[in-house]
């Protein structure tokens, strides 16, 4: 029987910094643990790019199936040895630097230092305290010692054979030597490789794109064509979009669309005591506001529109804003504030200078600095509707999250979009400001309208990333 080797380079280079991840990296880890079930650790093996040796090593497998869901310590401990710290074993304002031992320890010199002279600037700036700090000092003896994983890394070239299949999920098409090795295990070795794409945005809409991205892109798909054997898709406009590229370079390869999932999943935060009582609606109501920033809890007072994700061009927030500023003019709309959670992106020129000009529209306008999972989720359950009116998506998971918590939203009527939105969305025009205006204005003025969307959602069945993960499963069992 054949070996399935998956590539999770994106998830090694990912928890080395960061202590939560996407969806797609979900599924990757549910697709391994479940085809360990189905075919056994014998033919199931991770691989990744490994930067202190720059070749493709593989690891076995075994390790994924003992886990009850993604864990981001374990994995660490896998990928980084005994140089990885758990979440818990990281102070508050170090996260990005618990797999790196030595920026690591500068940092928490500084840190140290900034928290004896007082400096509470300092912490506020990553979104901490020094009570925080001192907290963590206070109760860090307590915490046990870390499972070791220790394993064997094998060369991928020197135990892969003619018929195993390399399944990549992730993102990869910005990592140096990787195209070779694949190329090698594809023309030397005789491996099927099969690689997820998840959008062609960097080429279909390149004025957006910062730097030389649009033309790494575009060499890095049009090499992959050499060594892919088969190709998935996040959504039927994302295989649509791969299909035309093919055509242009003269190129046919098989396409199996798998769309994303329209349901959110809340990665669990550091442990937060829950108030203890029987249950009831003020408990729920206050357990959850528990572990919530200040500012995230400030942004709940009035009603609100929220729209999530990285601000950048595409994302076309600049016209969302004028559409707000058109109805923050009008006499007698009841207007909630207009809210962006996500961290800042880029040619964004014309939006900040909006901001600064008006005073972020006389304060229509407000802002969640990258807010955890279950800051994000507080923000989608309190807010009236969400918006999301991009240029372009791959797939465009803020409308499926939105959809998960009952809420509607207003959604550009282009790529993937509508197979996320359904009829439960209302749809306007990402070019023109005045079907942007009149979409939220409409979802503002027209609650029955607002609900009758709502009803839809609650009659609806979601896709889920269960769903997700069984279609891949299904698909890479064949």
């Amino acid at each position: 029987m054949k070996t399935h080797f998956f590539d999770v380079t994106d998830i090694v280079l990912y928890v080395e910094k960061e202590t939560s991840v996407s969806g797609i990296q979900r599924v990757s880890f549910e697709v391994i643990k479940r085809m360990v079930d189905r075919h056994g650790t014998d033919h199931v093996r991770l691989s990744y790019w490994d930067r202190a040796r720059r070749d493709y090593v593989s690891i076995p497998s075994g390790f994924i199936a003992e886990m009850d869901e993604f864990d981001p310590d374990i994995l660490s401990a896998v990928f980084f040895g005994r140089g990885a710290r758990s979440r818990q074993e990281t102070p508050p304002t170090l996260e990005r630097y618990r797999n790196r031992p030595l920026k690591y320890w500068f940092h928490y010199l500084r840190s140290s230092y900034h928290a004896a002279r007082g400096n509470e600037l300092h912490f506020n700036k990553h979104n901490s305290s020094i009570a925080d700090w001192y907290d963590f000092k206070t109760g860090i003896a307590t915490e046990p010692e870390p499972k070791s994983y220790e394993m064997e890394r094998t060369l991928v070239s020197k135990i892969a054979q003619r018929g195993d299949r390399l399944v990549v999920l992730g993102a990869t098409w910005a990592i140096d030597g990787l195209d070779a090795c694949f190329e090698g295990l594809a023309d030397k070795q005789g491996v099927e490789i099969s690689q997820l794409i998840h959008d062609l945005i960097p080429i279909i809409t390149p004025e957006h794109i910062a730097g030389d991205f649009a033309q790494e892109f575009y060499r890095w798909l049009k090499t992959s064509t050499g060594y892919c054997t088969s190709y998935f898709a996040n959504s039927r406009n994302t295989a649509r979009d791969l299909a035309a590229f093919m055509k242009e370079i003269g190129v046919e390869r098989p396409i199996e669309t798998v769309p994303l999932a329209q349901k959110f999943t809340v990665v669990e935060q550091k442990a937060v005591k829950a108030i203890k009582g029987p249950d009831g609606p003020y408990k729920a109501r206050v357990d959850r506001t528990l572990g919530l920033r200040r500012d995230i809890l400030n942004l709940s007072k009035v009603p609100f529109v929220l729209v999530v994700g990285t601000m950048e061009s595409r994302k076309n927030i600049w016209r969302l804003a004028q559409a707000w500023q058109r109805m923050s003019r009008e006499e007698g709309l009841n207007l909630p504030k207009l809210v962006f959670a996500g961290k800042p992106g880029w040619y964004n020129d014309d939006f900040n200078q909006l901001m600064q000009a008006t005073g972020n529209l006389g304060g229509w306008v407000q802002f969640a600095d990258r807010p955890n999972d279950t800051e994000l989720g507080y923000l989608y359950e309190t807010c009236v509707f969400t918006a999301m009116v991009s240029f372009y998506e791959g797939w465009g998971l803020p409308i499926g999250e939105s959809l998960s918590f009952g809420k509607t939203a207003v959604v550009a009527d282009n790529s993937s979009m509508p197979e996320v939105g359904g009829d439960m969305v209302e749809y306007c025009d990402a070019h023109s400001l005045d079907s942007i205006h009149a979409a939220c204005r409409k979802l503002i003025t027209e609650p029955d309208h607002r609900a009758m969307l709502e009803a839809r959602i609650a009659a609806a069945k979601l896709r889920t990333w269960d769903d997700v993960t069984g279609d891949f499963v299904d698909l890479l069992s064949n």
